[in-house]
């Protein structure tokens, strides 16, 4: 199915609406996160050419979300997460449109984590992340069902020969011993292990703090406390909008049937 990013972002401040009331009646803290913090100061909504949502959560929250997301959305929206989709390739979960792949229409929900004081421990924690990731990634590319292309087929046949030794029961519970070296509860920095701008991710926890509410396409949000500071940390003069050459806005995005 095309859509337009109209369409697109319709669809996730939808889920973003439901996703929201479900953490206020478990009484889960979340708090949009770096695009979608970005777009709820600079343009009361999402970033006219991010098609996405990005949600961070504690990680000692996550189970609880997951299973009350399971009950509680909707028909229209499902969880995406390896807890019910073992072809699922990544780390974190996602909310997508029932019937159709979480690969392009989703909502991202990041874990927030614990991390060391010390700048090193910090690397080594990232680095292991994203190692666990990749395995992960790939082990379960290598089980993937629906490829139809012969060249696909055959590179997935390769991939299993190589990660036959790696079970998945094994990356998994390395990750959630990552996660849960430094409690939640008793850090002063933590990061999210699975975003793309790595060590960067690493905060002081009183950043979030208790959060602060703002306006996302009409709807009451949580994003950083110290959002300001947030902000800047991640994109320098954020209320300047970057050049159009960097936009990447595309007129239409293909979202795929499962």
């Amino acid at each position: 199915m095309k859509m337009t990013i109209e369409q697109m972002q319709a669809i996730a401040t939808e889920m973003v609406k439901e996703v929201v009331e479900i953490c206020k009646r478990n009484n889960i803290n979340y708090f949009l996160h770096c695009g979608s913090a970005l777009g709820a100061i600079r343009h009361q909504g999402p970033i006219p050419w991010d098609p996405d949502v990005d949600i961070v959560i504690p990680y000692n929250q996550l189970k609880g979300l997951c299973t009350a997301m399971h009950q509680e959305l909707p028909e229209k929206f499902y969880l995406d997460f390896y807890d019910t989709n073992d072809s699922y390739p990544i780390l974190f979960p996602r909310v997508g449109l029932r019937g159709y792949s979480t690969q392009t229409l989703h909502i991202d929900i990041f874990q927030l984590i614990g991390s060391s004081y010390d700048k090193n421990e910090q690397i080594r924690l990232h680095k292991k992340s994203k190692l666990l990731r990749y395995l992960f990634f790939f082990k379960n590319k290598a089980n993937h069902k629906y490829d139809i292309l012969y060249k696909k087929i055959i590179m997935n046949i390769i991939l299993k020969i190589i990660f036959l030794p790696i079970k998945k029961s094994w990356i998994l519970r390395k990750f959630e011993n990552l996660c849960s070296k430094y409690p939640f509860e008793t850090a002063e920095y933590v990061t999210n292990p699975n975003g793309h701008y790595g060590i960067k991710n690493v905060l002081k926890k009183s950043i979030y703090g208790k959060g602060t509410t703002a306006k996302y396409a009409g709807l009451n949000v949580i994003i950083p406390e110290q959002y300001d500071t947030y902000l800047k940390h991640y994109y320098g003069d954020y209320m300047k909008l970057p050049p159009e050459r960097e936009r990447n806005l595309k007129q239409t995005y293909f979202v795929g049937e499962i």
